[in-house]
């Protein structure tokens, strides 16, 4: 029986378990444009070993570098482009989109597939309706063995039952009680008797039932008593039965040190972990990779053998056979996924580890980049530079790697430029592969930390053409337009020969930062896509009137199609998951609405904000604009944070209009109409609706001010509909 089922992984929790230790707890995950990071964020993950990234990534980059991994090049997803993301930063699910299945062993590759089960149950003289459907009701935990009672597994016993010399009633008999044991994953003894066959008189058979009596005494937690079955076949003529049951005795042994050892959710305490038969489980399986080197047993073997280092908390030996497994051809792996092994390793190890247990350089330098984040000042690191320059003779072979940490260290956590810069190569590499790639990056962040913009966008641009591992150039995008950005050349962005091509990282700048004439120029330019044309545009007309440029406002009008798409700009605009805004926006017609206040087009009130002093209707009815679009904590309104592309001051004038501002120009205009002056209150007083904060602004009123407009609002304007339609202030 080839035990698919198996843990080739030692049953790893998955994702879940390991963003709880390394990532963060919010699901919810949304582009952050900031390359020079020193706290984890698993929503932004980036092409270069940064103490920032998830242990996983930095791994996954290490082991590309020795032609152990890949960096997949999906595009983005539905849900990637909703929010906004480019290929770089990444969410950590681009790379590791899909859990390991926590109780899975991949067979060794040199067992070819049995047949299907109910064609050999046919061929056996069974019915075919005899096989049980397909069911998932095992459970998926770290602790479950009887994920491994399958019909995968099903099939090779039967097909064995083919090749052996049994008779055929026999072998039938034999076949269906296999067939029976998919039923369930724990039997009383009378199922047992009624399942287990007993007129099994021929030596073959014998052996088969003895190891059926084996099997259902280990999926029933009888682990002593499958034990002794499975010793019993050490001398069985059947190469088959005496190789599965020799790998047996060690997972039996491995299932009884672990039975008390997880909860019901598959979480584990280590404590509780038997000592004894864990200690015989190693032997058992350096026993059978021993005997069957080539076994079709011995990838799952050894990933059995890793897990009793995890349950014996023994980091050291553990981290061995993680470097082991490294140097393996892939065949050594079982086929099992890249994600699965890299997420057990980061599980397993990196989630508890300290550097001191660990003799592997890529494994050591994946927990020196961890132990090189933000620490608070009462949070004692493991690592010292010290410690850091004492590994040194560990990364004999990789040299490169040990004096990337060093510069690493020195940036991140000294913050010494100088002593990066030497630890790093001056010259550029024939080969960006990605540690390559990580050291000249550092060296652009330590030019620009020292405001050598010019010699930092000198070594981007030279290293673009060296850029063709996944990813590569998407960064160098990113670091380019962040240098055009912070040294005050953004129309390098955006000149007609800018290697800065990324869609997303463009529309963030246009939406953000860029002033008036450049959002003019690309609102023209016929060789972008339209949809960044479209935001230009839309971000040109709604901060000419929200920033009080409204002369600029009714002339850059005419640069709207005289039929506007209809179709809401999303993402480009800074909106996730759908809402949006279209152009049409700007063509706005004004009217009574549900307020039954009579507002022009938005054009018309454009024209009357240009006069001094500005008309209350014009002021009312620009709030209903900005009301009656949800235009109030606009995402354009907003700005990125200092350290994130982007986050430089906005380059259009004027400070941002608050309609709150206008309403309480209007309450104190002595000019002001009745019913002008009535809505102005009535607004006013409803942008602390319900929750008692500012929903149309940034301005705290003090309760008693707004107290005050409610009793003018009641009194003063008592006969008008906004007056007898308000109970409350808040």
């Amino acid at each position: 029986m080839r035990l698919r089922g198996l843990p080739y992984l030692a049953l790893t929790l998955g994702l879940l378990a390991a963003q709880q230790a390394n990532a963060s707890s919010d699901d919810s995950c949304y582009p952050s444009w900031n390359l020079k990071r020193d706290t984890l964020d698993v929503c932004n993950s980036l092409p270069f070993l940064s103490p920032g990234n998830d242990s996983r990534v930095n791994l996954q980059l290490l082991l590309a570098d020795g032609g152990r991994a890949t960096l997949p090049e999906r595009p983005l997803s539905d849900d990637e482009q909703q929010l906004g993301y480019a290929l770089v930063p990444f969410p950590l699910t681009r790379l590791f989109d899909e859990p390991p299945q926590a109780d899975v062993a991949a067979p060794s590759g040199n067992a070819k597939p049995a047949a299907p089960l109910a064609e050999l149950a046919v061929r056996i003289g069974l019915p075919a309706d005899s096989v049980p459907a397909e069911t998932e009701s095992f459970a998926n935990g770290e602790g479950s063995r009887c994920r491994s009672n399958n019909p995968a597994t099903a099939q090779d016993f039967l097909a064995q039952l083919l090749l052996a010399d049994v008779p055929a009633a026999e072998r039938q008999s034999l076949a269906r009680a296999r067939l029976s044991l998919l039923q369930g994953c724990q039997w009383d003894d009378a199922q047992l008797s009624g399942i287990l066959p007993s007129d099994i008189d021929s030596a073959p058979g014998h052996d088969f039932a003895t190891y059926l009596e084996g099997v259902a005494a280990f999926y029933n937690g009888r682990f002593s008593d499958a034990r002794q079955r499975f010793l019993s076949l050490g001398g069985s003529a059947l190469p088959w039965v005496q190789e599965t049951a020799r790998y047996m005795l060690g997972r039996s042994q491995l299932n009884q040190a672990q039975q008390n050892a997880f909860d019901d959710m598959g979480y584990p305490d280590l404590r509780k972990v038997d000592r004894a038969p864990l200690k015989v489980a190693e032997s058992d399986f350096k026993a059978y990779l021993e005997a069957y080197p080539q076994g079709r047993y011995a990838a799952s073997a050894k990933g059995l053998l890793r897990r009793v280092y995890w349950l014996m908390n023994d980091q050291g030996r553990l981290a061995g056979e993680y470097a082991w497994l490294f140097a393996q051809p892939e065949s050594a792996q079982g086929g099992a996924d890249q994600a699965q092994w890299i997420a057990e390793v980061d599980n397993k190890l990196l989630v508890t580890a300290h550097p001191a247990d660990v003799r592997d350089p890529r494994l050591l330098a994946v927990l020196d980049l961890m132990q090189m984040r933000h620490h608070e000042a009462n949070e004692a690191r493991a690592l010292d530079l010290a410690g850091l320059q004492g590994q040194k003779a560990l990364f004999a072979e990789q040299p490169g790697l040990h004096d990337y940490l060093l510069a690493a260290w020195q940036l991140y956590v000294e913050g010494n430029l100088e002593q990066a810069r030497q630890s790093l190569p001056q010259t550029l590499p024939e080969k960006l592969d990605y540690l390559a790639f990580s050291q000249q990056t550092l060296r652009g962040f330590s030019l620009e930390a020292g405001n050598d913009w010019l010699g930092a966008e000198k070594l981007w641009l030279q290293l673009l053409p060296l850029a063709r591992q996944p990813l590569q150039r998407e960064q160098l995008e990113l670091a380019l337009a962040f240098n055009y950005e912070r040294s005050d050349r953004l129309v390098k962005v955006f000149a007609d020969n800018s290697p800065v091509r990324t869609p997303a990282i463009r529309e963030l700048l246009l939406r953000h930062v860029a002033g008036p004439e450049l959002l003019r120029q690309q609102a023209k330019a016929e060789a972008v896509p339209a949809e960044e044309r479209d935001t230009a545009l839309f971000s040109l007309l709604y901060k000419d009137l929200l920033h009080g440029h409204y002369a600029n406002f009714i002339n850059d009008l005419a640069l709207l199609p005289a039929e506007p798409s209809t179709k809401p700009l999303t993402a480009s605009l800074g909106f996730v998951y759908g809402n949006g805004m279209p152009l049409t926006l700007f063509q706005w017609p004004g009217g009574k609405g549900t307020s039954g206040y009579d507002c022009p087009a938005i054009r018309d009130i454009a024209v009357a904000l240009q006069q001094q002093p500005q008309p209350p209707q014009a002021l009312n009815c620009f709030g209903e604009f900005i009301l009656r679009n949800n235009l109030d904590g606009f995402p354009l309104d907003s700005q990125p944070g200092p350290r994130e592309l982007g986050g430089s001051p906005t380059l259009f004038d004027g400070a941002l209009y608050s309609r709150l501002d206008g309403y309480m120009k209007v309450i104190a205009d002595p000019q002001a109409g009745g019913d002008d002056k009535a809505y102005a209150l009535f607004r006013a007083i409803n942008c602390y609706a319900p929750s008692g904060y500012n929903g149309c602004g940034r301005q705290d009123i003090a309760p008693a001010q707004r107290k005050q407009w409610f009793r003018a609002l009641k009194t003063q304007y008592a006969a008008t509909s906004w007056a007898k339609s308000l109970k409350y202030y808040w």
